[in-house]
């Protein structure tokens, strides 16, 4: 081959494959098997005995045998029966690995059975296959290169890892939902805009502002009421069979599951939902999602505050869905602070509540980043470091977390510095490493795709 002849890129279905099955084997090794949160554990009891008996009571099951958890399994009744009382999805999205796993192992029906792997197994595949829409929905915004970078930092570099990925959590359902929605939209695929923002919705019903959003943007300003119909009549089918579920399992048409909305609108004092009673306890919560030292969306991935300058400046030239997308996404924050308490729960490496504006903000936040000029860039890549080393530890070793009371004035990432100082030698080495790799194999200038204007 002469010389001056370069080699043709790799087809970008093969750097899709490999980042699948690099996503994948890495979340499928550090995912939670043995130390599962109690909204994890409650979710795989229910999907185990639906795969192993056929019905979805865990009457006569000793749940306190198979719960290591501090906190109480999440039941409720039904017809005289007990029932875990979860969302739709995280219980039925495992329940097909937990038939596999029946069939292959013959086990039987008693709390001796019970295995967390198939529910673990299923949080990491499913969050490898998000992390592959979203670099499919950033293919149509930026060069191949930045999208396969931007999608790596997506996958290791955040919560997606230590949280998502690490078991059964409505998030790992809503991150899919909403990275299959960027991917559809950024193809006009509207119909899969609706599959996906239902898949979202079985997670947590209130991403359904997200699809709204994307829906009644696109066909407004496009003048193509179509958009919604599309959106809105598969997206509403979705939530039917959400119902069917939850009327199966609770006698209920609520569509929320096992989650009563009385518990959001009932502000009983003293309980953990009280604090909307007073306006400053209510912008103490919201403020808390962005800025509280162990559950803060800029303190744990400060990459988004560093980039929000660069989002102004180019936000008129994003594509009309990314802006409606990224909009919906601090909407649906701003509601999920009025609805729980910020820190949601203990036990979480990362914040748990922050991962929606998270997908919705990344393929804006991308955009902004292919803008960044050599300095801006060079900070970008320590900060990345920086990520990569936190979310390193905590995907890994699903720990440390910190208890009740200490979410506002401390961070598990920090503490970890405290109790093992020699974690600084870990992070100076990751951060060099970024270095290293950004000069070997990103200095040289790529041709960015220009985004398509609406």
């Amino acid at each position: 081959m002469p010389e001056n002849q370069q080699q043709p890129n790799r087809p970008s279905w093969q750097i899709g494959v490999a980042l699948f099955l690099v996503a994948a084997t890495l979340y499928v090794a550090t995912a939670g098997y043995s130390r599962v949160h109690i909204d994890v554990l409650s979710a795989n009891i229910g999907a185990w005995r639906i795969a192993s008996t056929g019905e979805p009571w865990i009457d006569g099951v000793d749940v306190e045998q198979i719960n290591r958890t501090k906190a109480t399994v999440f039941t409720t009744t039904h017809d005289g029966h007990r029932v875990i009382a979860r969302s739709p999805g995280v219980i039925a999205v495992s329940v097909p690995a937990y038939a596999v796993r029946e069939l292959v192992t013959d086990s039987g029906t008693s709390a001796d059975d019970y295995s967390s792997a198939p529910g673990a197994v299923t949080a990491a595949l499913i969050t490898a296959a998000s992390v592959l829409l979203m670099w499919g929905a950033l293919l149509r915004l930026t060069s191949r290169r930045s999208a396969t970078v931007a999608a790596v930092v997506f996958a290791f570099a955040t919560p997606v890892w230590s949280v998502a990925a690490d078991g059964l959590w409505t998030h790992t359902l809503t991150v899919l939902g909403i990275s299959g929605m960027a991917y559809a939209a950024s193809r006009e695929r509207w119909l899969l805009v609706g599959a996906f923002g239902g898949v979202a919705t079985w997670g947590r019903l209130h991403t359904v502002v997200i699809a709204a959003a994307i829906a009644l943007a696109c066909a407004w300003f496009q003048r193509k009421p179509a958009i919604a119909v599309r959106v809105g009549a598969l997206g509403a089918v979705m939530v039917a069979g959400a119902s069917l579920w939850s009327h199966w399992l609770y006698g209920k048409w609520i569509p929320s599951g096992g989650y009563a909305p009385s518990n959001y609108v009932s502000r009983t004092t003293g309980s953990d939902y009280d604090f909307n009673t007073s306006p400053v306890d209510l912008l103490r919560n919201e403020a808390a999602l962005w800025i509280a030292g162990d559950r803060g969306i800029l303190v744990w991935t400060p990459l988004v505050l560093l980039l929000v300058p660069l989002l102004i400046r180019t936000w008129k030239s994003q594509p009309l869905w990314c802006r409606a997308m990224f909009l919906s996404g601090v909407a649906y924050t701003l509601f999920q602070g009025w609805a729980a308490p910020f820190h949601g729960g203990d036990g979480i490496y990362g914040y748990r509540h922050g991962l929606e504006f998270l997908a919705c903000a990344t393929p804006s936040l991308v955009l902004a980043a292919v803008q960044a000029g050599p300095r801006l860039r060079l900070a970008m890549t320590a900060v990345i470091g920086v990520q990569l080393t936190a979310f390193g530890l905590g995907g890994i070793l699903n720990r440390p977390t910190l208890t009740f009371g200490s979410h506002w004035d401390n961070n598990a990432f920090i503490q970890a510095f405290r109790d093992v100082p020699a974690l600084l030698v870990l992070l100076a080495l990751v951060v060099a490493a970024t270095f290293l790799v950004t000069r070997m194999f990103l200095s040289d200038p790529e041709p960015e795709a220009v985004p398509a204007r609406e």
